[in-house]
């Protein structure tokens, strides 16, 4: 089996997982490896969320992790990349605006590497995407970025 299918499977048979891991309605951040994965993950949810919500007119509410994961290194990364991609980022435990879009994250040890998911509004658009160590030692993609819409209510 190719490397590219392997990970494909894994994505495809860890989905239901993730998805109970998010079942509480919480964010969850696995210990990362280096502090440096954090940015780099965080760049790569960034873009994902820019990709589907306009930057400049979008307000975002970050789904909070488990309390004993507050002092995580990939929350403020993340916060801070979506701010330069134009995002306004408002603090969970404040009342937002109705149409502020929800953001729930999931960073989670798998295998060899790290497997990070990005839901919007509940389930509106999701996106997983599976991250491996190179030979340098730096975390990098390992697999496609895999995205699943909702269709949009008539």
């Amino acid at each position: 089996m190719t490397r590219m299918l392997r990970v494909a499977t894994v994505l495809v048979m860890t989905g239901p997982v993730a998805a109970c891991a998010l079942w509480s309605g919480d964010s969850y951040v696995d210990q990362l490896e280096t502090p440096a994965d954090a940015r780099v993950l965080a760049d790569d949810m960034a873009d994902i969320v820019a990709g589907q919500l306009a930057p400049a007119s979008s307000t975002l509410i970050l789904d909070p992790t488990p309390s004993e994961q507050a002092a995580n290194n990939l929350t403020p990364a993340f916060v801070a990349a979506l701010r330069d991609r134009g995002f306004a980022v408002a603090d969970a435990t404040q009342a937002a605006a109705p149409s502020a879009h929800r953001i729930r994250y999931l960073v989670t040890r798998l295998d060899s590497g790290d497997l990070l998911r990005v839901t919007i509004d509940g389930g509106a658009a999701e996106a997983s995407r599976f991250f491996v160590r190179n030979s340098a030692g730096a975390v990098q993609a390992g697999g496609p970025l895999t995205l699943r819409r909702m269709p949009e209510a008539n």
